[in-house]
């Protein structure tokens, strides 16, 4: 029997461990939250299980959630960064049709970070490491943050220690020639009592399956545990408050309420006939072509009505949710009918959102720099990486207005082609494809401004007739 997470997973971990499991639900979707069933929907005093069933059913799950996420991570990659590396380290910033996609990496980074607000990769060593060959690379181990279970540090020098992280991992069923399962397994990194980096695979009982060894990077064993943590604020080990927790909530709120709003229409929206003075045996039938005859005088037959502003305040409170959603993510649930905007009002209106997102961009770059380059230190790869994300997120198009102003200020020498250039390529006005220098080329100079100084030339005076 597995054991309880709560005897060895870090107490910052418990502490969000519910809160994760909301988020990633969210993000999932209607189908992830109605299979949880009365975790996010409870069950109405009463009710029975076909009712509940069909109470469910008709709730309304506003995705907002996960639109959100991928929004702003769209806003984050729209360009894509720029990178200089060594030679020996191309196969990890290129595109390539084996495993490993730069794009859809950093992508998933930037993804997790916006949701969650923590992610982690281990650089694991690669089979054969003892051997120098630089052929035999390193691989990237990315882990979400429900899987990054438990951590310690040095009180002194804040590096990392010790750091627990759950695996899965698809086992063959024997005698079954297409059946598998999924295994539960920790990996358990650590520096020894020598300081150096060890590790040992554990199974869900904490049971040691792999005895602890030390990997070797390019036939050398390393003192510190290569792993990179990113959070919403920055490179650190300890849980940031996740960016989409809030707007989850409210989700889930939105949720509730529709789902009262939504049986009470279907109690209340097909009318109910209703006759008095009748004897409840008398078979009545309810069509055009039916006609009733009431042998007692006072017998009356009519149809139950809802009246009243109970679904009205339902109603009302779905519209505050949503207006409570669009305070946090504006630019997707804004419903405002503004029209067109200038831009600088589209600017200040976002500026809340898209200082998150910066902050964001920022972080998870300094993590990627911070990844890369430590994964160039254990390759030996002899050089730098710089991995530089576009921080230019409020693009808002360009106009005429704006083209007309920048090029008559360089016509006058007020800014110079330099600038005239940056700015357009801020304004994604020029060929991406073309470099600066290609530009600059191709640029003209501007004619020579008229000298002030210079008196202009006399008129001549008009001929005698």
């Amino acid at each position: 029997m597995a054991k309880n997470i709560d005897q060895f997973a870090h107490p910052d971990y418990l502490k969000y461990m519910t809160v994760y499991e909301k988020i990633r639900d969210c993000f999932n979707g209607e189908d992830a939250i109605k299979a949880k069933g009365v975790k996010y929907l409870p069950q109405l005093s009463g009710q029975q299980r076909p009712d509940y069933d069909n109470y469910k059913y008709r709730a309304l799950f506003f995705p907002i959630t996960g639109k959100t996420c991928t929004s702003m991570v769209g806003m984050a990659t729209t360009k894509p960064p720029k990178t200089t590396y060594p030679d020996l380290m191309k196969s990890f910033f290129i595109d390539t049709e084996a495993s490993y996609q730069f794009t859809e990496f950093y992508v998933s980074i930037f993804t997790e970070v916006v949701l969650m607000g923590r992610y982690g990769v281990l650089i694991d060593a690669p089979e054969g490491a003892a051997d120098t060959d630089a052929t035999v690379q390193p691989t990237l181990c990315p882990y979400l943050a429900e899987n990054i279970i438990n951590w310690d540090e040095d009180d002194r020098t804040g590096k990392l220690t010790m750091l627990l992280l759950r695996e899965y991992e698809r086992e063959e069923i024997p005698n079954d020639k297409f059946g598998t399962k999924t295994v539960i397994q920790y990996r358990h990194c650590f520096l020894d009592a020598a300081g150096v980096y060890t590790v040992e695979v554990l199974d869900d009982e904490l049971n040691v399956i792999k005895p602890p060894t030390q990997p070797m990077f390019s036939g050398q064993t390393i003192d510190y545990i290569p792993f990179t943590p990113y959070g919403a604020s920055g490179i650190h080990i300890d849980i940031d408050k996740p960016p989409m927790q809030d707007i989850s909530t409210i989700n889930i709120s939105h949720y509730l309420t529709s789902a009262d709003l939504e049986w009470g229409r279907h109690i209340v929206g097909l009318p109910t006939p209703v006759v008095s003075g009748v004897d409840s045996s008398t078979q009545l039938k309810i069509g055009g072509t039916a006609a009733w005859v009431l042998p007692v005088v006072e017998a009356k037959a009519y149809y139950m009505e809802f009246l009243g502003q109970g679904l009205g305040s339902l109603e009302k409170a779905m519209t505050d949710k949503v207006g409570l959603m669009a305070s946090i993510s504006a630019r997707l649930v804004d419903n405002s009918t503004r029209g067109s905007e200038a831009a600088e009002t589209v600017r200040l209106r976002y500026m809340s959102e898209s200082a998150s997102l910066i902050h964001i961009i920022g972080a998870v770059e300094n993590g990627a720099n911070m990844m890369y380059n430590m994964l160039s230190k254990l390759m030996k790869a002899g050089g730098e990486v710089s991995v530089k994300f576009s921080k230019e997120i409020l693009g808002v198009g360009i106009t005429f207005k704006d083209l007309s102003v920048m090029f008559e200020a360089y016509l006058n020498g007020s800014i110079s082609k330099e600038t005239l250039l940056y700015n357009l390529r801020r304004l994604d006005a020029i060929d991406p494809e073309r470099t600066d220098a290609q530009e600059l080329a191709s640029m003209k100079e501007p004619p020579p401004l008229p000298d002030p100084n210079k008196k202009p030339a006399a008129t001549p005076a008009p001929a005698a007739p």
